[in-house]
């Protein structure tokens, strides 16, 4: 492990001597870093777990009373307390964004055209639409029953299939919003553009190059490094801009490449 890698897990607080105990310090992390997973999914990411344990290779588990359970149940901490963005993003799995850093994620991964015009454009299936014009129309929040049910989606394995597969359609495109209440424990679901129509403003008035560069000022201190391709494809984002934005950090002196292989370049921060 060279320094760039043993530096990276104590930004990230993957080591037992940096190491967070609890959900509010979870909250200072997230602030720290702008991006954090719940449970390892990604090297090129972080993540609560692996910080809670203070090690990068400990394994989650599926017991309510592990490790495991403790960090998942700082879930409601955190979303009740609007401590971050919450959707899937990272490997299409639940991840938290830093507030000030939506706009820039929305701008790079979102789709932030209306739902009518996806879904004459193509881009978006019947059942996705469904549930998109069930929350337009409720201009709230709703509870899974409660979506379901207005969508149009009854009780059944098959509905269920089809409502689940149209909801991680919404997520990818990140029209979708994940709430949590304060009243139950139940997940609610929201449009991201009517629930934080501020955010959606800042990410139309961005250009992507710009988007990319806040993301990346916002990375690669915490992360030490980024490896194009590897980050790319977690983030689905294209690997070509992605290397075009960290080119343009190196031509501004804030990072520096190094090369791995005739095909790939590792990219450091530049710390002085």
């Amino acid at each position: 492990m060279d320094k760039h890698q043993v530096r990276r897990l104590e930004c990230w607080r993957q080591t037992p001597e940096t190491r967070i105990q609890s959900p509010q310090e979870a909250v200072a992390l997230i602030e720290e870093v702008g991006m954090e997973t719940l449970y390892p999914v990604s090297s090129e990411i972080p993540n609560l777990f692996s910080a809670y344990m203070g090690d990068p290779e400990t394994k989650t588990d599926s017991e309510w009373d592990s490790p495991s359970g403790e960090v998942y149940t700082w879930r409601w901490y955190l979303g009740r307390q609007e401590a971050a963005f919450y959707t899937a993003i990272v490997r299409s799995r639940p991840t938290w964004v830093r507030w000030d850093l939506l706009p820039a994620l929305l701008r790079l991964r979102g789709e932030l055209r209306p739902l009518e015009e996806l879904y004459e454009a193509g881009k978006l299936s019947r059942d996705a639409f469904r549930i998109g014009e069930a929350l337009q129309a409720g201009g709230t929040a709703l509870s899974t029953g409660e979506l379901r049910r207005q969508a149009g989606f009854p009780m059944g394995k098959s509905e269920r299939a089809a409502y689940l597969k149209a909801v991680e359609e919404l997520d990818t495109r990140l029209l979708l919003a994940k709430v949590f209440s304060k009243n139950d424990e139940e997940m609610y679901h929201a449009l991201v553009a009517q629930q934080y129509p501020q955010h959606v403003q800042a990410a139309e008035q961005m250009t992507r190059a710009q988007a990319l560069e806040q993301f990346l000022l916002a990375y690669l201190p915490h992360a030490q490094y980024a490896l194009p391709a590897l980050l790319a494809k977690h983030l689905k984002l294209p690997e070509a801009e992605l290397r075009a934005g960290l080119e343009h950090l190196t031509l501004r002196g804030c990072a520096a490449a190094i090369p791995l292989s005739e095909k790939d370049t590792r990219y450091v921060w530049n710390s002085d």
